[in-house]
């Protein structure tokens, strides 16, 4: 609590949102040791079907350990994906709504045109006065993240337009769908970028007087 002053309205969101973060790391690592412990398990049941000549125990767990490498671990990371971004947006809403209250302020986030990141990034510089948001050196990539969030939510995970930024920040996809395909390390990348973005940006200054 010593590195917070509550009584300003980026301190409260930053912590608020480092409530939220900081666990949620364990939420990732938890899940990549339950999903190398099952796939562990798998090849061990294959090992032991193998040496008993169990051939139908052995073809079960080769394709239960091959489905889960490719699609249940990718789904996993989908989930942590998912829960991420609506972490990012509730703690950037969560920022736009203290200054309202703490600063008497006029309009609301809800009062602004457009949705997302980008409504809450136009209200915190035309209502706040914080300017430079958007121009954070990880702002592309944090939306990038967003839209990759979004083609899980609305496309099943397969992109059909701006590959280019997703070649560019290294988020991966199926050549033969276009699916996008996530690892623990693409989720860990993702998050400390997000959690670097917000312990910048929400300490921004605001200018209006």
């Amino acid at each position: 609590m010593e590195h917070y002053d509550l009584g300003k309205a980026s301190d409260m969101a930053l912590y608020l949102s480092h409530c939220d973060f900081y666990p949620f790391r364990s939420v990732i690592e938890n899940n990549k040791i339950a999903l190398d412990a099952i796939d562990e398990s798998y090849r061990n049941l294959a090992e032991k079907a193998r040496l008993k000549n169990d051939f139908v125990t052995e073809q079960w767990a080769m394709t239960s350990g091959t489905l889960h490498s490719c699609q249940v671990d990718l789904l996993t990371q989908y989930s942590l994906l998912l829960t991420m971004v609506s972490l990012l947006e509730e703690s950037v809403n969560t920022l736009c709504h203290l200054y309202h209250d703490l600063n008497h302020l006029s309009k609301e986030v809800k009062d602004i045109k457009g949705s997302g990141l980008e409504r809450a990034a136009k209200y915190l510089k035309y209502e706040v006065g914080i300017d430079g948001f958007t121009s954070d050196k990880q702002w592309e990539y944090i939306t990038a993240i967003r839209d990759a969030r979004n083609m899980v939510v609305h496309k099943g995970g397969r992109i059909y337009k701006d590959f280019d930024k997703y070649d560019k920040f290294k988020i991966g996809y199926r050549e033969e769908n276009h699916q996008l395909y996530l690892e623990y390390n693409d989720i860990i990348k993702m998050y400390d970028a997000i959690l670097d973005f917000m312990d910048r940006a929400f300490r921004i200054v605001p200018q209006l007087t």
